[in-house]
């Protein structure tokens, strides 16, 4: 490690041209201390022009590598290339706010000595405050609930990367793999401040969704409750948690357009695995009931645009 690093930002993308360069320019425009940190860009796009793109810039401190890694692996490649004192991955969609960098420094700076697992949950964690110290996983688990299973959130000090080769990664979630493997019991820390603006996402998919969500996450999680590692009171509110998400996930990938390329296939039965055909039911009833309401806001606000 580079003692005078301390961060490293680190962008996996899959080339998509279109939504990193504007996060790169968000980063160099904030003129921070380059010597400080680091970006680190790994490319796992076939065909892609991004090379070209960063061949054109002079930043010293900027490392661009192309990778083979099958989709989400390409976050650990990203993570393992980092040199500063902590790893923060950043999301080829997040352009990032103003003094951003520096918000970041100066958290490292504050927990450099006791380095808990840091997750940044930009806002959306329902806590009081801007930090929250959670003493164990289960505290962590039942603050965090399923934004656990979002990329854009996860860093990790230097000390941990060396570990990553030992942890089992799930490759839908490698990144929540590593956020409950590479210890397995620590301090940990949500982070709520603001630092990011997602870009538009369409496009975004490729998957199929509800397995993914309402059964590889759950397995991911109930394996914790096994392990003892969280209560089944825990386990009983993500759960709870999660389903009001996959509400919201139903109406807006079924119900409603949608520009995304999310496989949609066998909701029924990938929705029945942890909730059964009652809550299945109750989801799809919610939805159509909440339907004509939508459509009708939406040509209003059309209505109102046009005068």
């Amino acid at each position: 490690m580079d003692s005078d690093i301390l961060l490293s930002l680190c962008i996996p993308t899959n080339g998509a041209v279109e939504w990193i360069l504007p996060v790169i320019e968000s980063i160099y425009s904030q003129n921070y201390d380059n010597s400080r940190f680091e970006v680190v860009i790994t490319d796992n796009g076939k065909g892609t022009q991004l090379p070209a793109h960063i061949a054109k810039m002079d930043y010293p401190n900027l490392r661009y590598r192309q990778t083979d890694d099958e989709g989400f692996l390409n976050l650990v490649t990203c993570l393992k290339e980092g040199k500063g004192l902590f790893c923060k991955m950043i999301n080829h969609r997040s352009v990032l706010l103003p003094d951003s960098i520096s918000s970041f420094i100066d958290l490292i700076q504050r927990y450099k000595e006791s380095q808990p697992i840091i997750y940044c949950a930009d806002g959306w964690a329902k806590i009081d405050g801007e930090l929250l110290e959670c003493r164990n996983t289960d505290m962590f688990v039942r603050n965090l609930s399923f934004f656990s299973s979002l990329s854009a959130g996860i860093g990790f000090w230097q000390k941990d990367l060396p570990k990553i080769d030992s942890v089992s990664l799930d490759k839908m979630f490698p990144n929540t793999s590593l956020l409950f493997g590479l210890r397995k019991e620590s301090e940990y820390l949500i982070w709520n401040k603001q630092y990011e603006k997602m870009a538009d996402d369409s496009g975004k998919g490729g998957y199929d969704l509800f397995k993914t969500f309402g059964v590889t996450l759950l397995d991911i999680i109930n394996n914790l409750r096994i392990e003892e590692r969280i209560s089944l009171e825990t386990f009983s509110y993500f759960k709870k948690d999660l389903y009001g998400f996959l509400g919201r996930l139903y109406f807006s990938e079924i119900m409603m357009p949608t520009k995304h390329t999310f496989i949609i296939q066998n909701v029924k039965e990938s929705f029945s695995v942890y909730y059964g055909d009652y809550y299945y039911n109750k989801m799809v009833m919610r939805s159509y009931i909440r339907y004509p309401y939508v459509r009708l806001k939406m040509m209003l606000d059309r209505v109102r645009s046009k005068k």
